[in-house]
């Protein structure tokens, strides 16, 4: 089956979609996209050498160095809603035609998408979408898992395709019991490991695996889920979660057998 980055990419060039490199932008606060797609018969994607965000970023890792050190509701109500209210004035919330990428890989992924769907966008850096990230891991944190859920759903507004996003509110789900929703997740978070994640690919691919596997024991999917741990096991070799989980797997099996 082809890759939905495939599918865009291949629908772009059948548009007619050209690129060309961003004018040098002017000073300004303002972030400075990414990619931006103008639409129309020749759907542009202007592609820019780097994000602008980066103080923003550094303010979203200051809040989460908050949260680890117990200071959760500071850093919800400091550094990481001063991040948010400032991308929501200029943009709107909900942002309509804007997308947030971690870098170059996955801001072409996010133009593409617009290009095909003839449709003017804007893609940022992640500043935006990690700020709503990190409020959810801070109410996580705090066992709200509505909250949490309300706030990663925000950030996957943002960047549906983001691999991290995706595998936590998976992990939400399956707090939740919703077992389905968070295969449905985890499988999105397989996916796009390697456009989003870079060097952490391969850790982000074990996460979303694992968690499929999870939920998949818990829709009594034993053989299925035994696949998702070995296939772990294949990126990762003797990972000691899947190892444990293939394990209980076994037990379960001659359990029922011995019925």
């Amino acid at each position: 089956m082809r890759s939905i980055l495939w599918v865009i990419l291949t629908a772009c060039l059948i548009a007619g979609c050209a690129s060309q490199p961003a004018a040098s932008p002017a000073s300004s606060t303002a972030p400075v996209p990414l990619a931006t797609v103008a639409a129309g018969s020749k759907s542009t994607i202007t592609l820019a050498p780097k994000a602008s965000d980066d103080a923003d970023l550094t303010e979203v890792l200051r809040g989460v160095k908050m949260i680890q050190s117990g200071q959760i509701m500071a850093a919800i109500d400091g550094p990481l809603n001063g991040i948010v209210h400032k991308y929501e004035a200029q943009y709107g919330a909900p942002p309509k035609d804007i997308y947030s990428a971690r870098g170059m890989a996955d801001a072409v992924l996010y133009a593409g998408l617009g290009a095909s769907q003839k449709r003017n966008v804007q893609v940022l850096g992640p500043a935006w979408a990690e700020a709503y990230w990190a409020r959810g891991y801070a109410y996580g944190e705090m066992a709200r898992y509505d909250d949490e859920e309300v706030e990663l759903g925000k950030a996957l507004a943002l960047a549906p395709f983001d691999a991290q996003y995706n595998n936590e509110l998976g992990y939400v789900m399956i707090q939740k019991r919703d077992w389905n929703k968070a295969l449905s997740l985890y499988e999105t978070g397989e996916a796009y490991a390697q456009i989003s994640m870079g060097d952490d690919a391969a850790h982000g691919q074990c996460v979303a695996l694992r968690g499929q596997g999870y939920a998949l024991v818990e829709l009594h999917r034993l053989d299925e889920a035994m696949a998702k741990y070995r296939e772990c096991l294949k990126i990762t070799p003797n990972e000691p979660k899947s190892l444990g989980e293939i394990g209980y797997i076994e037990d379960l099996k001659k359990k029922q057998s011995s019925q």
